[in-house]
């Protein structure tokens, strides 16, 4: 279930992404004439979106169940907040160039959520056991994907 809805997720990101530079296209003339600091907010959001986006697909693609309860708890736990990021930076994306500094309350904590969300998965990662009992590190293919 958790593979199904980092995939929904990231696709979901993507969409929001080609919709947020179609917006800054044709809502906003492409940025043109525009102060340079809503500007960076607005081109850096999008690209934030994108990121987050991609994460979650990959996770949606690769995530395996982690044998053992507290890996598994810290796994579900590391998907919490990339899952919340492309949220996170849709609302950075149309509040944060309205703001007068460089303040990023949304981006920021999607960004440090993220890496986060990272962190805990690859902790998970070292030196553990997949469901199917194989010792392995990242990246090996002999792990079984959630739900097969």
């Amino acid at each position: 279930m958790l593979r199904q809805l980092h995939l929904a997720v990231g696709i979901g990101g993507l969409i929001a992404f080609i919709f947020t530079g179609q917006y800054m296209d044709r809502a906003l003339d492409h940025l043109a004439g525009m102060r340079d600091l809503p500007r960076m907010m607005y081109r850096s959001a999008h690209i934030y979106l994108l990121f987050s986006a991609l994460l979650n697909l990959m996770l949606g693609f690769y995530l395996v169940e982690a044998a053992g309860r507290s890996r598994r708890w810290l796994r579900r736990a590391g998907s919490v907040p990339v899952l919340l990021a492309p949220p996170l930076l849709l609302l950075a994306f149309f509040n944060e160039p309205g703001l007068s500094s460089f303040e990023r309350p949304y981006a920021r904590l999607a960004i440090y959520g993220c890496l986060l969300g990272v962190v805990l998965h690859t902790v998970t990662r070292i030196g553990g056991r997949t469901e199917t009992g194989i010792s392995g590190s990242a990246g090996t293919p002999k792990e079984v994907p959630y739900g097969e």
